[in-house]
Order: structure tokens, then C-alpha cells, then sequence
């Protein structure tokens, strides 16, 4: 994962250039929404706007996986997610995996009505690949801190203490302060307190480390390593300014695992030794795999 740095201002202009008059029709939903009491609607408007969005994570990419979808089929792989679920929030169990680490998600009230204050806002909206969103993320909401499920501004909502990230804007911690990858794997870049279990909850909840699960995944960060590494070399040894441009495109927030790769880069220059045993690994798994 990565910041989107986008601000709100800037994410309405965005949303009134593609859609003009979208947001004056998504206040009225809510207020019908505000007075049903949770969210019910025979139909929705939010996939009008889920271009938008695409466009600010640069042009296609998952907002938490960092998938890429290009061309028209893009609009297809893409959800337009909502952060804080629109329907009731089901209990999320902790897997045992992240036993031991002081994690503790709070149980959401029973029956109850899930953020729909917050179906049409814009800063609880982020593109998701279906395997994220539909797949993985559904109706959870992992948090420490109490539910507010009557706010309306998630702005004012960092008391509930998420253990998700959100990458958009500056709502939230830029998530490469809490998420690094060593080779192809992440790992919890902050080494105690709270920001090493949204790290460890992340990575566990979206299945970004589970090698089989998604295996694609793997493969695709994988061989951007494989790749990156022979441009890094190129600039490092031959001064190849065409392998800068290259390195450049493979970190720059468009490009698809642009942590993964930014990761790549700092151990290239910090340690190439360690850079070179971590490109031996990535080709053994590669060969690996099916």
C-alpha cells in the first residue's frame, strides 16, 4: 500500500468534473438514508464516480494490494469500496496467526446498522480489486476503539482507532510508514505499539503474504523485483540513464507494488550483498511455482 495524496477539495473538484451535480444528489440519498434509519436503496449511484477514484490511484491500481488493471477491462475488476461498510459490520475473527500481539478487535453491537451515514461520502470510497473487497473485506471493520456508526465525517473519526489502513488522502498514517516488503513479502515497518498491529493486521486481513492464497500476487511483485534489480544495476554500474527512467516508472505511485519496489531500492543501495540474496530467493520461488 501507498498514500494517494489527494485532498478533499481536490477530490471534489475531481467528482464535479466527471459527474456534475453527483454530490448534490449523493447529500439527498443520505438524507433519505438519515431518516430509514440504515442503509436501503433499490438501487445506488456511488459506481458513477468509481472513475474518479481509479484515476487518483493511479489509473487502476487496487488501494490495497496494489494490483494494476489497465485498459477498458479495468472498470470491471474494480469495486468501488467503501472503507467503513455501508450494512451492518460482522465481528472479525482474529486468526491465530496474530495471536500474541496485544491485538484485540472491538465486537460491534449486535444488528447493527453499519456506517450508512457514510454510503455517499467521498472520504470512506476507495478502488478495490474484487478479491480485496469482495473476497476478503466484505462486511468487516476491524477497530480498537469504540464504533461510532452514527458519524457522518471520517475525519472525526479516528477515535474508533481502525486497524485497517486507508491510503487516500490525509485521513491516515502514510501507509509506507507502517508497511515495508522484504523481497516480495510485507512485513510491519514499525517495530512495537499500535502501528505494528495495523501493520499485522493488514498484511493478515488482505492476504498480502499469503503465498498460496494468491498466488498471483506473489508472482507479480516477485517479478517487478526480478525486473527492477536489472534496471538498479544498470544505473549502479554503466551510470544507464535509460534504466533511471525505467527505476523511476517502477516507484513513481502509478506504477503497480510501488512499495514493494520503493523496498527494493532502498536495500539495493543500502546492502546490494543482501539485495542479491533476496534476488536468488525471488527467482527460486519463481521456478517454484506453477
Amino acid at each position: 500500500m501507498i498514500r494517494y495524496d489527494v485532498s478533499p477539495t481536490e477530490l471534489e473538484a475531481l467528482v464535479d468534473k466527471h459527474k456534475p451535480g453527483w454530490r448534490t444528489r449523493a447529500a439527498a440519498r443520505t438524507a433519505v438514508l438519515r431518516k430509514k434509519g440504515k442503509y436501503k436503496e433499490a438501487s445506488s449511484i456511488w459506481g458513477e464516480i468509481k472513475a474518479v477514484f481509479m484515476e487518483v490511484q493511479g489509473d487502476g491500481k487496487c488501494c490495497f494490494c496494489e494490483r494494476k488493471f489497465d485498459g477498458n477491462f479495468a472498470q470491471y475488476e474494480l469495486d468501488l469500496e467503501h472503507f467503513r461498510p455501508k450494512g451492518m459490520v460482522r465481528k472479525w475473527q482474529r486468526p491465530k496467526s496474530l495471536a500474541g500481539n496485544g491485538i484485540a478487535p472491538t465486537v460491534p453491537t449486535a444488528r447493527n446498522k453499519g456506517y450508512y451515514l457514510l454510503s455517499y461520502h467521498l472520504l470512506n470510497y476507495a478502488a478495490a480489486c474484487k478479491p480485496c473487497n469482495s473476497g476478503l473485506k466484505k462486511n468487516y471493520f476491524p477497530i480498537s476503539g469504540e464504533y461510532d456508526f452514527g458519524g457522518t465525517d471520517p475525519m472525526r473519526m479516528q477515535a474508533e482507532a481502525p486497524f485497517l489502513l486507508f491510503p487516500l488522502g490525509r485521513l491516515d498514517v502514510d501507509p509506507e510508514d507502517v508497511l515495508s516488503f522484504y523481497g516480495f513479502l510485507p512485513r510491519s515497518r514499525a517495530g512495537d505499539g499500535f502501528l505494528r498491529m495495523r501493520g499485522l493486521v493488514t498484511i493478515v486481513f488482505f492476504g498480502l503474504d499469503d503465498v498460496l492464497g494468491r498466488k498471483n500476487l506473489m508472482r507479480e511483485r516477485a517479478t517487478a523485483i526480478i525486473v527492477l534489480n536489472h534496471w538498479l544495476m544498470r544505473v549502479a554500474d554503466h551510470g544507464d540513464t535509460g534504466a533511471a527512467v525505467q527505476v523511476a516508472r517502477m516507484v513513481s505511485p502509478t506504477a503497480s507494488h510501488a512499495n514493494c519496489a520503493r523496498s527494493f531500492k532502498r536495500l539495493f543501495y543500502a546492502d546490494r550483498a543482501e539485495a542479491c540474496n533476496v534476488v536468488d530467493d525471488v527467482e527460486k520461488f519463481l521456478q517454484s511455482i506453477s
